[in-house]
């Protein structure tokens, strides 16, 4: 019983999905959060292609589009909270309050 090209693009989602939340949830480090979270947002777009195919072309390329402003704002973060702070644990945020 050979797997279908949907089935093998669904399991990898999975596994792409996975990694990410293993990312977020285990690191402290804000820089790796971030690209757990952008590992986990490649995971469900990979889920969105492998089930609609070609007719969703449109939707993935603004969902990269988004993806990529994610990072983007969420890395400047990371920059002011790295200026602020001297540290990139997420732990030591809660010390950033004004």
């Amino acid at each position: 019983m050979a797997l279908e090209i949907v089935q093998i693009d669904i399991m990898f989602a999975l596994i792409f999905l996975a990694l990410g939340l293993y990312c977020v949830l285990s690191k402290k480090n804000l820089v790796k959060m971030v690209i757990g979270l952008e590992i986990m947002a490649k995971g469900s777009t990979l889920a969105f292609i492998g089930m609609g195919g070609a007719a969703v072309q449109g939707y993935v390329i603004i969902a990269i589009s988004i993806e990529a402003i994610v990072a983007a704002v969420a890395l400047s973060i990371i920059v002011n909270v790295w200026k602020q702070s001297k540290s990139l644990d997420s732990s030591k945020m809660g010390k950033l309050r004004g």
